[in-house]
């Protein structure tokens, strides 16, 4: 495809509540925009939204890449930056998209559904704020509720399930991250105690790939490994060495739509669970995540993308979500507008 002009913008992203994680608490990022314009005069969006904990990267390193790239378009140069090959693939296949006059998900696979229910990323210190935070999302319409534990005590973390479980009922899916924030002996014995909490999931319940499979393989609950696939030299190791029960794609973390579609469709030969998550980036980033997740599918259990809300300010408008349920535009390409 023939770019006629490339455009980087440096953004930074507010919270409206501080997003509190084993990695650290979250109030603002810079995320870059990227913008690719053919000769045809259309222009396709990416963004390279790096993250403590997910990526290696800081963003003038990605800038400097993404810069000279636009000069060059050697795709040598993207290999040291995930974020930034990221963003160039996103933005190549929102042209594509356009050119076609299709929405990405159906130039992906066009049996692919615009709407599909995702999880919501509640917010609350005490177990008051989080009950709370619950019951406003399940009014919403939201059915799968996810919750940051790990950054406190085990105690606190139990009396903060237990009240969102007795405020929301058992009907609601509740998932929770521990961002490898529990050493493996820990894990073990606060999981134990969760079990009559019927929690969804658990996100990197601790740190490494042996720590996680111990966790998996003495606990009830299903366990889903995000930071750690960092590690993984071949995604059959999940598999062959019991580490976790799903794998948790972050296209925005992992270089892109299109590597991202190619470790889901080993994921499923391997029958193992894929969730899709937002990298709590933008409204680009969550796009390409959304239709990712509408092209292959993956909508049990619910992905998760529903963290545009948490943000005060973002790069264009959000996909809307109405009652839980994403919606996607059906203009083409990311239907985006920037």
């Amino acid at each position: 495809m023939n770019i006629i002009e490339v455009n980087i913008e440096e953004h930074t992203l507010r919270y409206k509540k501080p997003i509190s994680t084993s990695h650290g608490s979250i109030t603002e990022r810079s995320v870059i925009l990227l913008g690719l314009k053919d000769k045809k005069g259309t222009w396709g969006y990416g963004e390279s939204s790096p993250l403590k904990g997910f990526s290696n990267e800081n963003i003038s390193d990605v800038e400097k890449i993404l810069a000279e790239w636009g000069k060059t378009k050697n795709e040598q140069l993207l290999t040291g930056s995930l974020t930034a090959k990221a963003a160039v693939d996103c933005a190549f296949l929102d042209l594509k998209a356009k050119n076609t006059g299709l929405p990405l998900h159906k130039f992906m696979n066009s049996k692919s559904l615009k709407e599909f229910p995702v999880s919501q990323l509640i917010l609350g210190e005490n177990p008051e704020e989080l009950a709370s935070s619950a019951l406003k999302a399940t009014e919403a319409g939201y059915k799968t509720l996810k919750i940051k534990v790990g950054t406190s005590s085990e105690e606190i973390d139990y009396e903060r399930l237990k009240a969102v479980r007795e405020m929301v009922g058992q009907e609601i899916a509740i998932r929770i991250d521990a961002n490898g924030g529990w050493d493996t002996n820990q894990a073990i014995n606060i999981l134990g105690r969760l079990i009559p909490f019927a929690i969804e999931f658990v996100e990197e319940p601790t740190r490494g790939l042996d720590n996680l499979a111990t966790v998996q393989k003495n606990v009830t609950q299903k366990i889903a490994i995000d930071e750690s696939f960092q590690d993984v030299e071949n995604i059959d190791q999940i598999k062959d060495d019991q580490i976790a029960d799903i794998l948790i794609i972050k296209p925005s973390a992992i270089g892109g739509i299109k590597f991202a579609s190619q470790l889901i469709d080993r994921a499923k030969s391997l029958e193992l669970e894929v969730v899709v998550t937002s990298l709590l980036d933008g409204a680009i980033g969550v796009a390409a995540a959304a239709h990712l997740t509408s092209a292959h599918n993956l909508l049990n259990p619910a992905p998760g993308l529903g963290t545009s809300a948490l943000l005060s300010n973002d790069l264009a408008e959000s996909i809307p979500i109405k009652n839980g349920n994403m919606v996607l535009d059906e203009s083409s390409g990311l239907g985006i507008k920037i």
